[in-house]
């Protein structure tokens, strides 16, 4: 019966709201970084925030360079450029965040939630070891650890959200 935390994206409000509420507390979250947003404007989260965050216990992980689609080519893309750029997405921003932070990146989330095998395969070649969509579920100890589960929490459905949390049931054995 465990929870994670994990935030998408990298917004300046994670590091000025949750991460305040949530180190009070004494959590930790996990941050998926997409890293062409790091930086850019007012509402995005820092280079510095983010190794701060890490200091303090916060895991960050890898949302791909520019957060697109992992299985659908773009309009006129032919299939090897589409598979370049799907390679570059998971392999640049783990080398990215490798170098901007210090780390082995090894947590990853799928912009949109969206993957398939080939995702799979090149997050796996990659280096990660855990990657997750964001299909409602929880994960049994059995569950492929490239393709978890997790809730998103989106104000407008809190009280689905509570009602999620009584998701385990004894299993007679």
């Amino acid at each position: 019966k465990s929870v994670m935390i994990t935030m998408d994206d990298g917004y300046r409000s994670v590091y000025d709201i949750a991460y305040p509420i949530l180190k009070k507390y004494g959590f930790t979250a996990t941050l998926f970084i997409y890293t062409s947003f790091v930086g850019v404007s007012n509402i995005a989260i820092t280079w510095d925030q983010l190794r701060e965050m890490k200091a303090d216990g916060f895991t960050i992980g890898s949302h791909t360079v520019f957060h697109s689609d992992l299985t659908r080519p773009k309009e006129g893309e032919a299939e090897p450029e589409f598979m370049a750029r799907v390679e570059k997405e998971i392999r640049g921003s783990k080398e990215i965040l490798d170098q901007k932070l210090a780390q082995d990146t090894d947590v990853f989330a799928y912009p949109f939630g969206y993957y398939d095998q080939r995702s799979i395969g090149i997050a796996r070649r990659a280096g990660y070891k855990i990657a997750m969509s964001v299909r409602r579920g929880g994960n049994p100890f059995f569950a492929n650890s490239l393709s978890l589960r997790r809730d998103q929490i989106l104000e407008r459905d809190m009280q689905t959200f509570l009602s999620r949390l009584k998701t385990f049931h004894r299993l007679p054995l």
